[in-house]
């Protein structure tokens, strides 16, 4: 819940003199009703009501102004009292937008005059997971409906994420569907940002059928071998987006379609729709594939250590070839692993390409940021005996000083140490490793700790 604080500023009285003794009354009165000292009298007189004259809010652009005053029932004209001003306030900081509310109101002739200071908590876009009878819209209108600000995400905590689960549930309620209603903060498919997933659970709805738009994806033999990743399990978005990203799109990214489109998985109950709808659930992702590029070529800056044949030959692409996206990650890896083995831990390629879409061609112009040779520094190694450690630095063939081969040391964690204690009373189960390079002496010390 936000941190609310609250206070009260109040406008010093004006010269009597400027305005007509009536108005200067009522004015010094809503002073005196709005102010600190009036609560005993409150009190004792009952509620004090006033016009709102003006609700403003700052520190936040999440939300327009008169959709937050609504939500919490300060408009301009309502009357209120104090105590209906602090349970809006609280109300405010109850929604869950906002980590921190700061409140103040200040009497004078027009009304009251409200201010809130707001600070943003982390909202995040929504995700409906497994709600095949409803489409999004639907959904969204249901939540607009709650009385909530909506702009498309939820916040973390609050009564707007619980009013968000419940207009969801009151919608399977009206079509009498089982099931109760989750909201959980996950990752959203293929990339750092976090979704609040809505999901129904307590339903048993499976996927019979999972079908493309595209002839390519329908007869693609690696993605009929991975179908039952989603036929025959429970139908859930949020599994289709990551086969897409896993399966689907490197399929097409394989045979170089490079700008392939997967739109929405349409879901659709299997059976006649007139009759009460089943459990089963056939589903369809639209595939565009566009164009598929092929190998217009390479412009190569920035290399010393490797030349352009080099370079080529790691990164095997030939003139016209089709561009295999699979293919030409494992060349860029291919390359850095080669300056690694070389010393130069930190080098880097910066490709940029270039699309002729009339001539169906990708082109590159790829920088070389080599970086620092590093040479060998310390051994360090923890989890073995002095006599296993002398066995093991007699095997060791990176002396101080040498240039680092990195793909030396990736070889000797993953076969190497093990081949060493073969048939030794040495036992690990895994072999915990660092790099630490130091750019001021271009050495690398290695850390190994047997457990």
């Amino acid at each position: 819940m936000a941190h609310l604080v609250r206070g009260e500023t109040h406008s010093p009285p004006r010269a009597a003199a400027r305005r007509p003794a009536a108005l200067a009354f009522f004015a010094s009165m809503l002073l005196l009703l709005f102010s600190p000292t009036a609560g005993a009298q409150a009190a004792r007189q009952g509620p004090v009501t006033s016009k709102i004259a003006s609700v403003r809010f700052s520190g936040s652009n999440r939300f327009p102004g008169d959709v937050l005053a609504h939500s919490i029932g300060l408009s301009p004209g309502t009357v209120v009292n104090r105590s209906e001003i602090e349970a809006a306030a609280d109300r405010l900081a109850k929604l869950g937008w906002f980590s921190e509310v700061h409140y103040k109101f200040d009497s004078s002739s027009k009304g009251v005059e409200i201010q809130f200071t707001l600070q943003d908590a982390p909202c995040h876009s929504m995700w409906f997971d497994n709600f095949p009878w409803f489409t999004d819209s639907e959904i969204e209108n249901a939540l607009r409906a709650t009385g909530m600000p909506y702009n498309g995400t939820a916040p973390e905590s609050g009564i707007g994420l619980d009013s968000f689960r419940e207009a969801i549930a009151g919608l399977l309620k009206a079509r009498n569907i089982p099931g109760e209603v989750e909201g959980e903060l996950v990752q959203a498919p293929g990339s750092d940002d976090m979704v609040e997933r809505f999901r129904v659970n307590g339903t048993k709805l499976k996927v019979t059928a999972l079908t493309f738009s595209d002839a390519l994806a329908q007869n693609d033999p690696g993605l009929k071998q991975v179908l039952d990743l989603i036929v025959g399990k429970a139908y859930s978005r949020y599994t289709l987006a990551i086969f897409v990203i896993e399966h689907l799109q490197p399929a097409y990214a394989s045979q170089g379609y490079l700008h392939a489109r997967f739109d929405q998985p349409v879901a659709q109950f299997v059976g006649d729709p007139t009759k009460p709808l089943s459990n089963e659930i056939a589903v369809q992702i639209p595939v565009e594939p566009d164009i598929q590029y092929h190998w217009g070529g390479i412009e190569w800056s920035g290399q010393i250590v490797l030349n352009e044949s080099e370079l080529n030959a790691l990164l095997g692409f030939g003139p016209a070839e089709t561009v295999d996206a699979m293919k030409l990650q494992a060349g860029w890896d291919a390359i850095t692993k080669e300056y690694a083995k070389r010393g130069y831990l930190e080098a880097k390629i910066e490709p940029a390409p270039q699309f002729d879409d009339a001539k169906g061609l990708v082109s590159y112009s790829a920088h070389v940021v080599e970086g620092i040779q590093y040479r060998m520094g310390q051994l360090v190694l923890t989890g073995l005996s002095l006599t296993a450690e002398r066995q093991l630095l007699a095997y060791w063939k990176l002396a101080r000083g040498d240039i680092f081969d990195n793909a030396y040391f990736e070889d000797f964690v993953n076969n190497g140490a093990e081949k060493i204690f073969k048939n030794s009373p040495v036992h690990f189960q895994r072999i915990g490793h660092l790099l630490k390079p130091d750019p001021q002496t271009k050495t690398v010390d290695v850390l190994l700790d047997f457990q």
